[in-house]
C-alpha cells in the first residue's frame, strides 16, 4: 500500500469543485500580512486563556484502493475546555462579505471544509464533538467578526467519500505521469546526430554536477547551442526521477529560446510536454486583469466550469501548451486563460516562465500542487540570465538545486 502525504489545505476542497476566482474563493495561499495577524491573535488568545494552544498538529489516515492517504494539518487554535473549541483564523479585506460566504456555503468553501476537517479529525481521535468557530480579521481595518460552524458528521462523511475517490484518481494519474517520464528518460535521444564542438563537454560537466547535487554557474560562447546542451541532460535526469524542469527567463520575450529547444526534442519523438506561462496582463481577455466575478465573466464560476467540461483532461493530452491554446479554450468555455495555465502545470515536464513565478514570495507557481507519488527529489531549475545578474544569483540562490547559464 503506497503512502501519500497531503497537506490538509490541499485536501479540504469542494467535491466537485465550485466557486469563482476572487479574493474570497478560499483557493489562494495566505499572504504574509495574514500570517502576522494570525500570530497577533494567537498571542492574545494565549495570554487571556491558559487552556488555549496555538498551532496544534493533527493528522488522519485513510485507506482506499491500494493507497494510504495521510492528511496533515495544524489547527490555528484549540481551547482545551470541557467542550473543546477549535478556532480557525482567516483574514480578508472585507470580513463581512467573507463571513456571508462562509455562512452560506459550509460544504462548498475551502475555508469551511478546512475547519470541518479539523473538527472531524479531532472527533475521530477523541470521540468528543468540538465546537468550531472562525475568527475573521480585516487586513484593512483590523475589525473582526466571529462565526460558528456546526459539524454534521453524516454530511461531512458523504463529502469525504467523494474526496477520497478523487484522490485515488489523482494518485493513479500521478503514477502514470511518473512512469511516462521514466520511459522518456530511458530513450531520450540527443536531437542532433553530431553535437557541436563544446556541447559534449558542457553536457558532461552538467551531468557530473547533478551527480554531486551541486548548483552550477555556467557561461558559454554564442553559437555553442547552450540551451539544447543544458536542457538535454537536465531534462533527462529530472524525468528519470519522475520530476520536471522549470526554466526561468527575465521576460516573456526570451521564452522562445527554450521553446525552440523543446521543439527539437519533440521532433525526435521524445514525448516531452512543455508549458509556457504567459504573464496575466498579456493573456487576460479584459482591459484590466481584475479577478472579480462581477467584473469578469471568465472568473465567474471558473472552478465549476473547468470541472464540468473536463478542460484539464483536454490540456493533459497536448504536448505543447502556449498562450494560443489557453486563449482558445478560455473563449470556448468562458474561463480564465491565465488560471488555466497554472492548473495545467502538473502534467508539464518542462515549465517555461519568468523569474517572478519562482522567486517572488507570492509566486503563482507556489499554488501548483500535485500528489508526489513515484517521484524522487525536487524539480530541476534552470535560470537563464545575463552576465550582470550572475553574481547576484550565485550569492542569493546558492542553496537551490539549479543549473545556471548565461549569454
Amino acid at each position: 500500500m503506497k503512502l501519500i502525504t497531503i497537506p490538509l489545505r490541499d485536501f479540504a476542497l469542494p467535491s466537485p469543485r465550485t466557486g469563482s476566482i476572487e479574493a474570497h474563493s478560499g483557493y489562494g495561499r495566505s499572504a504574509a500580512e495574514g500570517q502576522e495577524i494570525h500570530r497577533r491573535v494567537q498571542k492574545k488568545r494565549a495570554k487571556a486563556d491558559p487552556r488555549y494552544q496555538a498551532e496544534v498538529p493533527l493528522s488522519a489516515l485513510f485507506d482506499r484502493e491500494g493507497y494510504r492517504f495521510r492528511i496533515d494539518g495544524r489547527m490555528d487554535g484549540l481551547f482545551r475546555h470541557d467542550t473543546p473549541q477549535i478556532e480557525e483564523i482567516k483574514t480578508g479585506f472585507n470580513v463581512r462579505e467573507l463571513a456571508r460566504r462562509l455562512a452560506d456555503n459550509s460544504m462548498e468553501h475551502p475555508y469551511s471544509l478546512q475547519l470541518l476537517t479539523y473538527g472531524y479529525f479531532h472527533w475521530r481521535e477523541h470521540w468528543t464533538l468540538p465546537a468550531l468557530s472562525f475568527h475573521l480579521v480585516s487586513s484593512r481595518s483590523g475589525e473582526f467578526e466571529d462565526l460558528e460552524l456546526a459539524l454534521d458528521i453524516p454530511l461531512y462523511e458523504r463529502w469525504l467519500e467523494r474526496r477520497l475517490d478523487e484522490l485515488v484518481v489523482e494518485a493513479r494519474q500521478a503514477e502514470k505521469r511518473a512512469a511516462r517520464r521514466g520511459k522518456i528518460a530511458a530513450g531520450f535521444p540527443f536531437p542532433f546526430e553530431n553535437p557541436r564542438s563544446g556541447q559534449i563537454e558542457l553536457m558532461e560537466a552538467i551531468e557530473e554536477g547533478m551527480k554531486e547535487e551541486s548548483p552550477m554557474l555556467i557561461q558559454a560562447p554564442t553559437g555553442l547551442g547552450k540551451t539544447v546542451g543544458v536542457l538535454y541532460p537536465v531534462l533527462r535526469e529530472a524525468l528519470s526521477r519522475g520530476q520536471r524542469v522549470v526554466y526561468v527567463t527575465p521576460k516573456n520575450s526570451q521564452h522562445s529560446v527554450a521553446e525552440d529547444a523543446v521543439a527539437l526534442f519533440q521532433e525526435t519523438r521524445a514525448r516531452v510536454k512543455s508549458l509556457t506561462v504567459t504573464a496575466k496582463g498579456k493573456i487576460c481577455f479584459k482591459h484590466e486583469p481584475l479577478c472579480n466575478p462581477e467584473y469578469c465573466e471568465y472568473a465567474r464560476d471558473y472552478y465549476a466550469k473547468v470541472e464540468t467540461h473536463g478542460i484539464l483532461a483536454i490540456l493533459a493530452n497536448k504536448r505543447k501548451l502556449k498562450a494560443r491554446t489557453f486563449r482558445h479554450l478560455g473563449e470556448q468555455y468562458q474561463v480564465c486563460p491565465f488560471e488555466l495555465q497554472l492548473d495545467s502545470a502538473r502534467e508539464a515536464d518542462l515549465i517555461i516562465c519568468d523569474y517572478n513565478y519562482v522567486f517572488a514570495p507570492r509566486s503563482a507557481l507556489r499554488r501548483v500542487t500535485e500528489i508526489g507519488i513515484d517521484q524522487a527529489g525536487k524539480p530541476n531549475l534552470v535560470i537563464d540570465f545575463s552576465r550582470d545578474a550572475a553574481f547576484y544569483f550565485a550569492i542569493r540562490f546558492f542553496w537551490v538545486r539549479c543549473f545556471l547559464f548565461c549569454y
